[in-house]
């Protein structure tokens, strides 16, 4: 499908030349070459990164728990392997957070593997039913349906897996699953580790097409099983990857006018989307209960208890995508943060502070405790306002961009 796209678009390009060439060079000026430059890090430097280092995590875990579901024994020592590569690649897609406004969102790969909260009792009658589980056993990710989509990607594995903020033991994974939502129904440890073994190659799938549907270099392997064997999307109608669109801002085929609007796109549905949600949803929902009781299973990632450490990354994400490289901790020559400051815009300093004001209330947060434990806490309320005076501050200087 992709080479189909790209070639469909030249021979319209070919057929249409002078119009083709009357595109304008929308980085005549020095701050549109600037901002230009910008993306032009950005796209490779956070974007291509990140989504290849969570595609090769995902793979990774797949086959851990692969190799762990053929041994029908499971060790203290399989277990743990299989946590720390499952936290690896968690972390790299709540660092991926900052940039769903791409094919995540457009392909509904964003609610398909990170959705919440799990419905435990459905999971508990299908893991209890025979058949479901023998589908599993033999289809793999060709039978994740059977269980239904509250089910699915990382927190499904994710109960599976860790309880309490703790790795399962071996002796939990080798006997019968104890959780009051699986009471009476005798679900093995060996049927979940063959749930968690499907799923994740389900979650793998479909982080080789986020990869895929972003860069145009994603490995041709991973190109060929998500396009030919899974047939699942990988360029947008243009015949892009949305990295190519985003880089081609202005030409023939991008859904981006001009290099200002690419900009506000990465602050505005990139980054300030996802400040909202941490904000607002992921912490202020469970944070503003008004006394009533709230429902632990709701809060993200309650049984490996990294909430906090989540939503440090998805503003970390956004930390990257202004900075212009996944792990910068100061701006690349080249960046959104770069050409605020060189260009007077007079909150840039307020900016980074806030940026650096959201990451330490988390950190601080994170050093009281988990959010599950005690979400109605001061820290978090700190955490709200941090981030939000952050959202603030995007939205500002998208504005400014935008008048530009």
């Amino acid at each position: 499908m992709k080479q189909i796209g790209k070639l469909l678009l030249a021979a319209a390009c070919m057929t249409g030349a002078a119009a083709c060439e009357k595109m304008p060079d929308v980085s005549q000026t020095g701050q549109e070459k600037e901002l230009k430059a910008a993306v032009a890090q950005y796209v490779p430097g956070v974007v291509y990164r990140i989504y290849g280092n969570l595609a090769d995590a995902a793979s990774q875990f797949y086959s851990q728990l692969a190799a762990m579901k053929a041994s029908g024994q499971y060790t203290q020592e399989q277990i743990d392997r299989v946590c720390a590569t499952f936290l690896e690649a968690r972390q790299w897609w709540e660092q991926s957070e900052a940039f769903l406004f791409g094919a995540a969102t457009a392909y509904g790969i964003d609610p398909h593997i990170d959705s919440w909260p799990l419905d435990k009792d459905k999971l508990a009658k299908s893991l209890s039913h025979a058949e479901t589980i023998a589908d599993l056993d033999a289809e793999g990710a060709g039978a994740v349906d059977e269980v239904g989509a509250a089910s699915l990607g990382f927190h499904g594995i994710e109960f599976i897996i860790f309880r309490d903020g703790k790795n399962r033991t071996a002796a939990d994974l080798n006997g019968i699953e104890n959780d009051e939502a699986f009471a009476g129904r005798q679900v093995t440890g060996k049927s979940e580790i063959i749930f968690a073994a499907a799923v994740a190659e389900d979650l793998r799938n479909y982080c080789f097409e986020l990869q895929a549907a972003w860069d145009p270099g994603c490995p041709e392997d991973r190109v060929k099983l998500v396009e030919e064997t899974l047939e699942l999307n990988t360029v947008m109608d243009s015949g892009l990857t949305y990295g190519e669109n985003l880089l081609q801002t202005g030409q023939a085929g991008s859904t981006y006018r001009n290099w200002q609007e690419a900009v506000v796109s990465i602050l505005v549905a990139g980054c300030s989307n996802i400040c909202n949600e941490v904000a607002n949803t992921k912490i202020g929902t469970a944070h503003y209960v008004n006394g009533a009781e709230y429902e632990p299973d709701y809060i993200e990632s309650p049984y490996s208890k990294k909430s906090y450490q989540d939503f440090k990354d998805n503003i970390l994400s956004i930390q990257y995508s202004l900075y212009g490289s996944q792990g910068a901790t100061a701006a690349q020559n080249a960046s959104i943060a770069t050409f605020l400051k060189k260009h007077n815009w007079e909150k840039a300093a307020e900016l980074e502070s806030a940026l650096t004001a959201a990451v330490q209330s988390l950190d601080d947060a994170m050093a009281k405790g988990a959010f599950v434990d005690n979400p109605t806490s001061p820290e978090a309320e700190n955490c709200i306002t941090r981030i939000n005076a952050l959202d603030a501050l995007l939205n500002e200087a998208a504005d400014w961009i935008s008048k530009l």
